[in-house]
């Protein structure tokens, strides 16, 4: 092979890699950069077999790029371990990038076994492969940590949520088949720069009409009023501490003062999860008096996020005050790996010692998920940060009713991972699509009203 082909060749694998990354790093400016990712890895496959070794540089580029943020937040949660941390990112990128390798490794064979000559039917295999790639990292990559569950943060359609009439098909399609309609896209365009014929340039037209009808669709936020009128959010009051829970309240009620003196309308208050961190709230009702009608002005409402221990267990708990009584608690059913639990890696007495010492693991619920009735027209069903990404489908028994997110996005705040902050609520946003449901989104940075179409509406505007 001449120097110029190899380097070609590796031109384009690092370029396809890029193109997959970039979109997620910088979803804002280069969110369209994701339909081109395929199309130089497509275009390889005439003129050569992509071997293990491709498939596992394009695998390190790509999650390295996508994961960079991830790795400095893991190594920051490490305290003076930095270094551990940012050693378990960088092994979690290398194995990672193994399923790509092997799935370059099994279509290369795979062709050669049957000897596939025709220029189409490469292209589909090598599109299944993308396809399992993408199904594999969405919904099964992290068993190996004992965990059934993927990495929801990498689906090439979630940059599409920052133009959400693209994700119109979400709920018809479903987003297996709307992630083939997606790859062929890429299929239809190499297969036209390869054959240039009326047939091919006849099937792109086809393949690019949906996308093309998506886009100039007009979807109208249809969004329920009562949200944008009745609620509000304190986003800014991260981890309150324990140290002197009485002045924790006080200085919260004092806030919602401020709100309902500002929104007179105001009935519910929103906190992001983790808003007080500390575990005596759910038992010292007292403290709650410090919220009602004769302190702070007016009953409302209120659902935050904190903790509390019950019978040894340590949980993730979003609660629901109203007028300064403890209505319900509401204990996390989903843990994040490292920043939750350990899984298996709590075997590890380092990583135990480094992530375990000073928060503990959090339990993972099997309490039913409720509904919070807050007035004749509103009623809600709470999701406590990670229950929403990681849930494929709802993970409730109501069908219609809007959700409320309590989201912790602080650990992302910093300039290196503030694109992560951005991919939850895109993931958010392409949620509320798919499941055809009103989210009425809170975290430290943001919040939000999202309807059933993906647009959005400021809360505290």
């Amino acid at each position: 092979m001449r120097p110029i082909v190899k380097f070609l060749h590796w031109f384009l694998l690092y370029l396809s890699a890029l193109l997959y990354a970039l979109p997620f790093l910088f979803t804002y400016y280069l969110w369209w950069l994701i339909f081109f990712f395929p199309i130089p890895l497509l275009y390889l496959v005439r003129t050569i077999n992509l071997s293990f070794v491709h498939g596992y540089i394009w695998g390190v580029v790509a999650f390295v790029l996508h994961l960079s943020g991830g790795i400095c937040v893991i190594a920051d949660m490490a305290g003076k371990s930095w270094h551990v941390g940012m050693l378990l990112g960088i092994i979690m990128v290398l194995y990672q990038a193994l399923s790509i390798a092997l799935l370059f490794w099994c279509a290369t064979k795979i062709a050669q076994y049957f000897a596939i000559r025709s220029l189409i039917i490469r292209l589909f295999l090598w599109a299944a492969a993308l396809a399992l790639f993408i199904i594999w990292t969405d919904w099964y990559c992290l068993w190996i940590f004992g965990i059934k569950e993927g990495y929801p943060l990498m689906h090439p359609l979630i940059p599409l949520a920052q133009h959400p009439q693209l994700l119109l098909l979400l709920p018809i399609l479903g987003k297996p088949l709307l992630t083939v309609l997606f790859l062929l896209f890429s299929v239809s365009s190499v297969a036209l720069m390869w054959l240039r014929t009326c047939k091919t340039f006849l099937v792109w037209i086809i393949v690019c009409m949906p996308w093309i009808w998506c886009w100039y669709s007009s979807s109208l936020s249809v969004g329920k009023q009562q949200w944008l009128t009745q609620v509000k959010s304190i986003p800014f009051m991260a981890h309150s501490t324990s140290n002197n829970p009485i002045a924790m309240m006080k200085n919260a009620g004092d806030q919602l003062k401020k709100i309902i003196t500002n929104y007179p309308q105001t009935t519910i208050v929103v906190m992001p999860e983790s808003a007080f961190n500390c575990t005596a709230l759910w038992n010292c009702s007292e403290l709650f008096q410090l919220w009602d009608e004769q302190n702070i002005g007016k009953a409302v409402h209120i659902i935050f996020g904190s903790f509390r221990w019950n019978d040894g267990n340590y949980y993730n708990t979003a609660h629901w005050v109203y007028n300064g009584q403890l209505q319900h608690c509401f204990d996390k059913r989903h843990a994040v790996l490292i920043s939750e639990r350990l899984a298996w890696l709590a075997l590890c007495p380092l990583l135990k010692d480094i992530y375990c010492s000073a928060v503990h693991s959090t339990t993972i619920a099997v309490n039913d998920r409720l509904s919070l009735d807050l007035s004749d027209c509103v009623t809600c069903v709470p999701y406590i940060c990670s229950e929403l990404f990681f849930n494929e489908y709802p993970d409730d028994i109501y069908k219609n009713i809007s959700v409320v997110a309590l989201v912790n996005d602080t650990a992302f705040l910093r300039p290196y991972a503030s694109y992560i902050s951005d991919l939850l609520f895109l993931v958010a946003r392409m949620k509320a699509i798919a499941w055809q449901r009103d989210i009425v989104y809170v975290s430290y940075s943001r919040s939000f009203f999202i309807d059933k179409y993906g647009m959005i509406a400021e809360i505290n505007e």
